[in-house]
């Protein structure tokens, strides 16, 4: 019985119709699941926990993949030819390496996710011979001069252009807090000279010192509120 109450929840998961067809047929013969269903339900559960950059990245590969090949299809179906002819569709748009590794990198991960919830079966896998890793390419880093951040610092601005102005020194200042966090943070975070907080999306904490020139914008802000982290 624990074997068909998980089938049916997988169904369910999937939504997929539970009838006597589905529920008993045996566990190698394919479900009727498509690229597109499939890759829709990957979106919701990620906008259902909250990870809504990650469900964004996939909204953005699938909608180039149903643009590349707007019938939809099975797993099965996904060729290494398939995949190469992709790649010269998103360059003729304009997406280059890096651009293309990631979109590559989401459709490998909805594909091998599929695969290990048996919504296919297949014997070659393409994306082991597509070389994904040939695609990444490093970037020049472009980090900020001190010369830059000083004359930013001396501007004289008002209201809103100071307000952004802050936000983004302090963030230089604490190590590169984004500005998530920036916005969840209480008075009750700093500690003995130091911000402590967790990540918003990692729930790792963190630990800084508070600089002269940190401390100094949080003096005169409005932006960290009073209260606790809850």
């Amino acid at each position: 019985m624990n074997e068909y109450y998980k089938k049916i929840r997988r169904l369910e998961a999937l939504e997929i119709d539970v009838n006597f067809d589905t529920l008993l047929e045996p566990s190698q013969v394919r479900i009727d699941c498509t690229v597109g269903r499939y890759f829709y339900r990957m979106i919701e559960r990620m906008e259902s926990v909250d990870k809504y950059g990650t469900a964004s990245k996939y909204h953005v590969t699938y909608s180039l993949w149903g643009q590349f090949h707007p019938q939809d299809m099975r797993f099965e179906e996904i060729t290494l030819s398939l995949l190469r002819d992709f790649e010269l569709f998103l360059r003729r748009k304009g997406n280059r390496d890096n651009s293309i590794a990631t979109k590559f990198s989401v459709l490998r991960a909805v594909y091998n996710r599929a695969s290990e919830e048996k919504i296919f079966s297949s014997e070659d896998n393409p994306f082991i011979h597509f070389r994904l890793g040939r695609l990444w390419t490093s970037t020049r880093k472009r980090a900020i001069s001190k010369t830059d951040i000083h004359r930013l610092m001396a501007l004289d601005l008002f209201d809103r252009a100071e307000f952004a102005r802050d936000i983004f020194l302090f963030s230089y200042f604490m190590a590169g807090i984004n500005f998530c966090d920036i916005a969840c943070l209480r008075r009750s975070n700093i500690r003995d000279g130091r911000l402590v907080y967790a990540r918003h999306k990692t729930r790792k904490e963190m630990n800084c010192r508070i600089n002269t020139e940190a401390q100094t914008i949080i003096d005169k802000s409005i932006w960290i509120r009073s209260g606790t982290t809850e």
